[in-house]
């Protein structure tokens, strides 16, 4: 079926021969049910996955899903709701709690796409802070009543609660090579909250997405539903500032064994250089070893500061 075409005349965009696009009339309809429900005070989250691969085509068949949703909103209930890239698209696990409560107070209703999601919800870093923040917001977003969608390559990385229970159904997208030995994206198979879960428990230990049956299986055309370069472009800046922030993180972790070092086990400076050295076969100045130690010692004391001023609950461990 085609959708949308009132908001896709014939013609927008320069490879569009007919107005709206391409929708499966069984995922079109999985989507028009939650939109009849979402406004008796429901919530849905939804996952779409590339059988572990990346550059499949995940992030165009959740765009089309968020304006699909976007557009049903307007036609059945008559509420006009926002999909834009700055405010419904996300890239970092910060910005997807920033911007979903921003957008939440504003607005209910919405679709969210947090894209990329594979970098924080692996189950392996279920002890990593970041995940912890995104299992709270997905656990405490629903008074927005939001379509949350993430993107990411492998289901069988996601932790159990949201891979079972937090989320209503799984797409997994794939491609096939044609003829010609070429390429073909556009390829998804769609598994229920019974189906996936199944899946889940079955196909984890080999990550093996024929572990169970899927509801159906179906296609989706190559169309990006808002501006491809502004999208494309801000997706690229997130992953530099991506790139950045585990620099930081790197170093931090760094400046911290350095000072467990020298104040935990009584070592002296060079003493610290030849062991980073030795195992890592990366070199450290003087220099730069005593730097990192004095950095800790005044982080630990502003942490120290917050806590006797009541910024902060709990020291850490």
């Amino acid at each position: 079926m085609r959708v949308c075409e009132d908001w896709f005349p014939k013609g927008c965009r320069a490879y569009q021969k007919k107005a709206g696009f391409e929708m499966d009339d069984n995922l079109a309809r999985q989507i028009e049910t939650a939109v009849k429900n979402v406004i008796y005070d429901w919530d849905f989250t939804i996952i779409i996955t590339g059988s572990g691969e990346v550059r499949v085509g995940k992030s165009v068949l959740a765009l089309q899903i968020a304006i699909y949703w976007t557009w049903l909103m307007w036609k059945i209930h008559n509420i006009e709701v926002p999909f834009d890239i700055e405010k419904n698209i996300v890239f970092q696990w910060d910005k997807l709690i920033e911007q979903g409560n921003s957008l939440g107070k504003e607005y209910r209703f919405c679709a969210l796409q947090y894209d990329e999601a594979g970098e924080t919800m692996e189950g392996t870093k279920t002890q990593s802070l970041e995940l912890k923040q995104v299992r709270d917001y997905l656990r405490e977003c629903g008074q927005y009543n939001f379509l949350n969608i993430m993107v990411m390559p492998e289901f069988f990385d996601l932790p159990k609660g949201i891979a079972m229970t937090r989320s209503i159904f799984l797409i997994d997208v794939s491609y096939i090579a044609n003829q010609e030995g070429i390429f073909e994206r556009g390829y998804f198979k769609f598994y229920s909250r019974k189906n996936k879960k199944m899946l889940y428990m079955k196909g984890k230990k080999e990550l093996n997405y024929n572990a169970h049956q899927y509801n159906f299986s179906g296609k989706f055309p190559n169309f990006y539903p808002i501006d491809e370069q502004e999208y494309r472009d801000k997706k690229q800046e997130a992953l530099k500032n991506r790139e950045s922030n585990k620099d930081n993180k790197f170093l931090s972790e760094r400046d911290a064994l350095i000072y467990y070092l020298i104040k935990e086990q009584g070592l002296k400076h060079k003493e610290v250089r030849d062991i980073i050295y030795k195992y890592s076969n990366i070199y450290l100045s003087s220099t730069t070893v005593s730097e990192a130690y004095a950095k800790l010692i005044i982080r630990l004391q502003r942490i120290k500061e917050d806590y006797n001023n009541g910024v902060l609950e709990h020291l850490p461990l």
